[in-house]
């Protein structure tokens, strides 16, 4: 989470709604041209890892929900809006290799 300073204050409402994509690197790399199946790239652009935001949200106070496949998904989601009592982080972990290809083929669509 680039941008994890915004949650570094005391006036977040109860009701404020973060979803955070996980798709366990820096896969926008991947839509790039380039060689990308090789160690280099792994490491110095998607910087691949297997982090979560779980302990992000334990120190803002903020409750988690994590979703690891589409089963989850409905359950998991409707909890993350209908719960108002303090602010919500929903973390949707996607396949890392299978990222570009989706996102390429939304951009197709909205052609």
């Amino acid at each position: 989470m680039y941008d994890s300073n915004a949650l570094w204050n005391n006036y977040i409402p109860a009701n404020f709604k973060i979803i955070v994509i996980n798709n366990s690197g820096g896969g926008i790399f991947r839509i790039l041209p380039g060689e990308k199946d090789n160690h280099t790239f792994d490491t110095y652009f998607e910087t691949t890892h297997q982090l979560d935001a779980s302990h992000l949200c334990k120190m803002y106070d903020i409750n988690y929900h994590r979703i690891d496949g589409e089963d989850a998904f409905a359950k998991a989601y409707e909890k993350f809006l209908n719960d108002n009592s303090k602010p919500q982080l929903l973390e949707i972990f996607t396949p890392r290799l299978e990222n570009d290809t989706v996102l390429l083929d939304y951009f197709k669509f909205l052609k």
